[in-house]
């Protein structure tokens, strides 16, 4: 026992915190990406192949050493937009905690506004709201903005005679990012067939990532809400905004708010 003490020096703690905190940094860098939704795979092949190793299983074992040999190639053609992805945020990504807050009051009551002031109209619109994971990918695609997010804004993009009009609008870290995205359409069959190509397009990125779609239609003159491939569908302003912030605030502030509801005191709406 005093050996291993004696091994453990000052510089061991060093040695295994700098292993730790790059580890931990490399975790922070995948999060939002195809990579960390795999983790859990990635770690079942590796568990499978030590398991290999140390029983007498001689089939699983050669079937495992080839697959092996070939697994880091696989995983670089497979996630090859992931690794750059990944790359580029390599430092930009902020190291203090909360800093990269989604959700606020200004941003939810910019884009209610917004809402319901196009449906009014029968102004169409697509405001993709990201969250966990990075929707960089289809922020490249589209027409970079990366501007203070507003009702007027919003409205402009989305006006017929807007040359960007005819795509989505992205929302990251409370700026909009970018315009005119085009998103992945869903392949479910069963929908309402009154569903055009905007509720596909919503469909198709809730359930590729994690983000939150408002749709405003011009046909019907109604705002929806897209979360995990689910459409919440006619809202109005109020409704809208108490599912956003449900969906996109802290869960302290949400409860906090509930506390409030239950108590009696008034809530605040938008105008």
């Amino acid at each position: 026992m005093r050996e291993i003490l004696d091994q453990f020096s000052f510089w061991a703690v060093i040695d295994i915190a700098i292993i730790a905190f790059i580890i931990y940094q490399a975790l922070l860098l995948i999060r939002g990406t195809r990579a960390a939704q795999i983790l859990t795979g990635i770690l079942f092949v590796v568990a499978t192949f030590l398991l290999s190793s140390i029983v007498p299983l001689t089939t699983l074992n050669w079937v495992m050493n080839k697959f092996y040999s070939s697994f880091i190639i696989i995983l670089i053609i497979l996630f090859q937009d992931d690794i750059r992805h990944v790359l580029s945020r390599m430092g930009k990504k902020s190291f203090i905690p909360g800093a990269d807050r989604v959700a606020s009051h200004h941003v939810l009551d910019e884009i209610v506004r917004a809402a319901t002031s196009m449906a009014s109209k029968r102004i169409g619109g697509l405001i993709v709201l990201e969250r966990n994971i990075i929707l960089g990918r289809y922020v490249d695609v589209g027409v970079l903005i990366d501007a203070r997010i507003s009702k007027e804004l919003l409205v402009s993009i989305f006006h017929p005679s807007s040359p960007i009009h005819d795509g989505a609008v992205i929302i990251q870290r409370g700026r909009v990012a970018a315009a005119g995205c085009f998103l992945p359409l869903t392949r479910e069959e069963n929908l309402d067939p009154n569903m055009g190509t905007r509720h596909r397009a919503a469909i198709g990125i809730s359930q590729e990532t994690d983000a939150i779609v408002v749709i405003v239609s011009e046909e019907v003159g109604s705002v929806a809400i897209v979360a995990e491939g689910k459409v919440s569908r006619r809202l109005d302003a109020r409704q809208l905004r108490e599912q956003l912030n449900e969906l996109l605030m802290g869960e302290e502030e949400f409860s906090d708010k509930q506390a409030r509801n239950e108590s009696g005191s008034p809530g605040g709406e938008v105008k």
